[in-house]
């Protein structure tokens, strides 16, 4: 019988989270079919809820019977364990409760304990908003009230919060008929999301003018070379902080300071040619230039990311 006194700590029982590839938000709001701001009603079973005071105490009462299960092999211990199970268990799904219930051994209780770990959390929402509910009508599930979404128990699960709002990139999971959600989408506590609504609220409500252009100042040649297209990072080495960035192209000519990143983002963007112009402080008083220009051609509702090599300003 496969013990589990090695899962007091049961999130070290999955392997770090890995992702192949990490957007930003345009790019993300392109990929994910459904999107939506919602408030967790329930996350079930709530055992796997990592907010969840009671979920060590419930693992060591799990323990104790397989301990005890052990060295007693009567139908009296194997009920006991059966019953600790349907304890910290009460919330499953019939089909998975079916399944317990039908468990014979401490083996197959075992293998169903992994089983429901592998499969997740399913949370319940009270939808807010609704950006996207299907691959290609953007439009769809604006009268939905609620939804359901699974998300990994682990590190590639997002911790969701019973109570809190979220803004939600998931994917359709045409084998489990589910939504799902991980850590590798941008999935994120409301009050996180600036960035992310910023865009959204062009792409629901402009969608004619709903490209991004993103574009960072570096002042480390290398970090051209070494930039990960796979791996977004809202960060670049070497940033040039404080540098006016200007897009011409679109019916004005539109500008902003990089921050503390070396970033700057144009939402609301139409499609069609732009030209970006990188000044020293000062401008438009003082017209230095620093970058630039560089012409980038913008798709509609297209996600350009830009990188500009430019001197730092204090030299």
């Amino acid at each position: 019988m496969r013990a589990l006194l090695a899962l007091l700590s049961i999130a070290t029982a999955f392997p770090a989270c890995k992702c192949e590839a990490t957007y930003g938000p345009c790019r993300e709001a392109a990929t994910a079919n459904v999107i939506f701001i919602g408030t967790v009603e329930s996350i079930t079973p709530t055992f796997l809820d990592g907010w969840n005071p009671s979920q060590k105490a419930s693992l060591e009462l799990l323990n104790q019977e397989y301990q005890r299960a052990q060295g007693d092999h009567s139908a009296a211990a194997f009920s006991r364990l059966r019953d600790a199970y349907l304890k910290i268990f009460p919330d499953l799904p019939p089909e998975h409760k079916k399944r317990l219930q039908a468990a014979a051994s401490g083996e197959q209780l075992a293998d169903l304990f992994y089983w429901i770990l592998d499969y997740g959390k399913r949370v319940r929402f009270t939808v807010r908003t609704v950006y996207r509910n299907g691959d290609d009508d953007d439009d769809a599930g604006e009268a939905l009230k609620t939804i359901e979404v699974w998300t990994p128990f682990g590190e590639c699960g997002v911790g969701f919060q019973a109570g809190e709002t979220y803004l939600v990139y998931a994917d359709s999971d045409e084998e489990r008929d589910a939504v799902s959600t991980t850590a590798c989408h941008r999935t994120r506590r409301l009050s996180e999301a600036g960035d992310d609504l910023a865009h959204l609220y062009f792409l629901k409500n402009a969608p004619k003018q709903s490209a991004r252009i993103e574009a960072f100042v570096t002042s480390d040649s290398l970090y051209l070379k070494q930039r990960d297209r796979d791996r977004y990072s809202g960060a670049i080495g070497g940033p040039v902080a404080g540098a006016i960035v200007e897009a011409t192209g679109g019916a004005r000519p539109v500008r902003a300071a990089t921050d503390e990143h070396g970033r700057v983002v144009f939402d609301g963007v139409s499609e069609g040619q732009y030209t970006l112009t990188i000044y020293a402080p000062g401008y438009p008083a003082e017209k230095r230039v620093v970058a630039g220009p560089q012409r980038v051609a913008v798709d509609r509702r297209g996600c350009v990311i830009e990188i500009l090599l430019a001197r730092r300003l204090d030299e």
